[in-house]
């Protein structure tokens, strides 16, 4: 918006400077009126589009171990004698989200940018919009993207505690580092415009140990008195944990009214 005030040679300087006031409040209102403007990339058009917000939570932080009987095999103790690892906090940086699916036949793909230090036991998880176009949409994926990180912010960390058969309890954490997607399926979607869209991928954490047992557990390095499990610390452990990760994605998708 381009305002232009002219201020005339013959006007009194009362008049110029009255002139000169209005010429300011304009560009104030022009300024403020720009502010407002909605960025294209994340507002729905009326009736002819969606607003999807993307987000990620956790869930099932118990997770029961199995026991390595002396012949080898995987037995369940009684609770009593179980060892167990408790999640208490999950936190994850998002590098982007992705909402993957065929329409009319075509390959289609909504992309949002991502999310920072997310807390993944947030009753009300954190989410990011992005702008769907009305149809209907087959084969759908939500995926997580993580990224590499060069710093301390790493794309996933969990904490919390071991409890050995013993009822001993150990500070555990597994600390992710690497490139990857994790991918969810979930139900066809129909865009209309009439309703936007929450498309949660939940974290399964009672997965992500589920070919991991107690022995393996009580074998671990600790540092610091603690079970640290990376890439480079117990890095067999953290090679199960990753290979769980990829298949422990699963999808909350829902509609509410437009507002």
């Amino acid at each position: 918006m381009f305002v232009t005030i002219l201020l005339r040679n013959n006007l009194n300087p009362f008049m110029k400077k009255i002139y000169s006031l209005s010429f300011v409040a304009a560009v104030v209102a022009s300024l403020l009126f720009t502010g407002c403007t909605k960025d294209s990339s994340t507002a729905a058009t009326a009736d002819t589009s969606a607003q999807v917000s993307f987000g990620v939570q956790s869930d099932n932080p118990l997770v029961t171990l199995a026991s390595v009987n002396p012949g080898g095999s995987l037995v369940t103790q009684a609770v009593s004698t179980t060892a167990s690892v408790t999640w208490t906090t999950a936190t994850a940086n998002i590098t982007k989200f992705k909402l993957n699916a065929k329409k009319a036949g075509v390959a289609f793909e909504v992309v949002s940018n991502g999310l920072l230090n997310i807390d993944m036991f947030a009753a009300i998880p954190s989410t990011i919009c992005a702008v769907i176009a009305n149809g209907t949409y087959t084969n759908v994926e939500l995926h997580v993207v993580l990224a590499k990180s060069t710093t301390t912010t790493l794309p996933l960390v969990l904490k919390g505690n071991y409890t050995t058969k013993a009822g001993n309890v150990i500070p555990i954490e597994f600390d992710f580092n690497e490139d990857t997607e994790i991918v969810a399926l979930t139900n066809d979607l129909t865009i209309d415009g009439k309703n936007d869209v929450l498309a949660k991928v939940s974290l399964h954490l009672n997965k992500l140990l589920s070919n991991i047992t107690a022995q393996e557990i009580d074998q671990t390095v600790r540092t610091n008195s603690m079970i640290l499990i990376t890439s480079a610390i117990n890095p067999t452990v953290y090679a199960k944990i990753k290979a769980d990760l990829l298949l422990s994605g699963g999808s909350n998708v829902t509609t509410t009214p437009k507002k």
